[in-house]
């Protein structure tokens, strides 16, 4: 049989060596209170905890001498109702507030101190360091709340730009890299007319776009693409609508981690009542707001471009200056308005006079021009004015009665391309007044070469 050792007898030798060992060797924080919670004993790991250098400076002190008051007080209340009840506190994390340092957090496990009998003597305790761990938790805490706080905020303007593309007016779509679609908004189904399934993930092209279109617009994306440069288009699509539809898109490259372009964004809107206002706004710029007709500023324009063809095609220009007779009394006698219906006819009687290829102008009050191109030299637009005195001179049937009117007019001929368009008009417009001097009802030509007042061929007829 082995060897049987008989435990050693327990004396109070043993215990001072276990006291010793537990409070003067071990780093551990242990403490000892009395009744009024004053420290009777700590551990060697406390005093350095406190900066003292021996347990023995602890004696006698309580927590309100090295915590600040909130701690000292709560440590205080646990202790005494340890005592009044005997239920120990087990486990209970605690935050530290010291005087001039940062806080800390223990773990601290605190029991009644009883005699051999019993009878409680105060109270003892164990508390471990966990500030660490405490302040690891904090910051996975704040993580998480930043991160909820940032989701939340993420999913608000999530919301906020989904509502704002839905709502948005703009055809607006993503495109990758192998111009597939891979977001249309509501705008965009509208505007191709097919829902979002039977666009995402195809191309243009497979969705039926307009071949027309799709020259400018693939030309566009991939520019995008390949030089990650925002681009602008602006054309005119067929719609099926009177003037077409005219459509400006903004393409904006969408770049990876990298910063190369992945896709492109697209935003189209609907300029079509922008471009008719600018043509409007455009065609009143060059045209009478009466009649309709060609102003004298486009007129000037014409007159010169006419002129420029004379270098590639020879020929001759013809400028006929027409002025009514007599039309002042219309104005005083029935009113600008009755008088305006009287241009509105001038102007239907004189482009039915004038070729397609002619321009017929108002300059103004009751002056009117046509220009000629390609005319005989020789004839210097006479036939043309004889017929332009013979339609004006026809009754015009108002409501309140009919009136009758004759034209005055003047005729300048060119076949010098470096004519001055404003000299050929005042030639015309001198000749026309010389037929206003004659009486009127009539016309006179005068040739570029020849001043005004060598005006030749009179017109036949009564002189009004």
């Amino acid at each position: 049989m082995g060897d049987v050792r008989t435990p050693m007898p327990r004396t109070a030798l043993d215990d001072q060596v276990w006291i010793h060992n537990l409070l003067d060797a071990a780093d551990e924080v242990i403490y000892f209170k009395d009744l009024e919670s004053r420290f009777l004993r700590v551990s060697h790991g406390y005093a350095r905890l406190h900066g003292r250098a021996s347990p023995d400076d602890l004696v006698g002190l309580t927590d309100f001498d090295l915590f600040d008051t909130v701690h000292a007080q709560g440590a205080f209340d646990d202790e005494q109702r340890i005592i009044a009840t005997g239920e120990p506190l087990v486990g209970k994390v605690e935050r530290e507030t010291w005087h001039g340092r940062a806080d800390s957090w223990v773990s601290s496990s605190k029991y009644p101190l009883r005699d051999t009998h019993g009878t409680i003597l105060g109270t003892f305790g164990v508390s471990r360091d966990i500030t660490g761990r405490v302040q690891a938790e904090q910051e996975l805490e704040r993580v998480a709340r930043e991160r909820e706080l940032v989701n939340g905020e993420l999913s608000r303007v999530s919301a906020e730009l989904a509502a704002v593309l839905a709502a948005s007016p703009d055809a607006i779509s993503r495109y990758g890299p192998d111009l597939r679609y891979r977001y249309v908004n509501p705008a965009c189904e509208r505007l191709w007319g097919r829902v979002g399934e039977e666009i995402i993930g195809r191309t243009d092209r497979e969705v039926g776009t307009d071949e027309a279109f799709m020259e400018l617009w693939e030309a566009g994306l991939r520019r995008v693409l390949a030089t990650g440069v925002d681009g602008q288009l602006e054309f005119e699509v067929d719609a099926g609508v009177p003037q077409g539809l005219w459509l400006h898109a903004a393409l904006t490259a969408e770049r990876g981690a990298d910063g190369i372009p992945t896709g492109v964004l697209a935003s189209v809107r609907d300029v079509t009542a922008m471009k008719r206002a600018e043509r409007e706004l455009a065609h009143r710029a060059m045209h009478d707001e009466v009649t309709g007709l060609p102003n004298r500023r486009l007129l000037m324009d014409r007159m010169r471009q006419s002129l420029l063809r004379l270098r590639r095609r020879p020929g001759a220009v013809a400028l006929l200056f027409v002025d009514l007779d007599r039309f002042k009394q219309v104005n005083d006698e029935y009113g600008h308005d009755q008088g305006d219906k009287v241009l509105l006819t001038v102007a239907e009687r004189l482009t039915g006079v004038a070729r397609a290829q002619d321009t017929v102008a108002r300059l103004g009050g009751d002056e009117f021009a046509i220009l000629c191109e390609q005319v005989d030299l020789s004839a210097g637009g006479c036939n043309v004015a004889e017929r332009i005195v013979s339609v004006l001179a026809a009754p015009y049937v108002l409501e309140a009665g009919v009136v009758e009117l004759a034209a005055s007019v003047g005729i300048a001929v060119t076949d010098d391309a470096d004519t001055d368009p404003l000299a050929l008009l005042r030639r015309a417009d001198a000749a026309m007044y010389r037929v206003k001097e004659a009486g009127g009802n009539g016309y006179r030509s005068a040739s570029a070469g020849q001043a005004p007042e060598r005006a030749i061929d009179t017109s036949p007829g009564s002189q009004r």
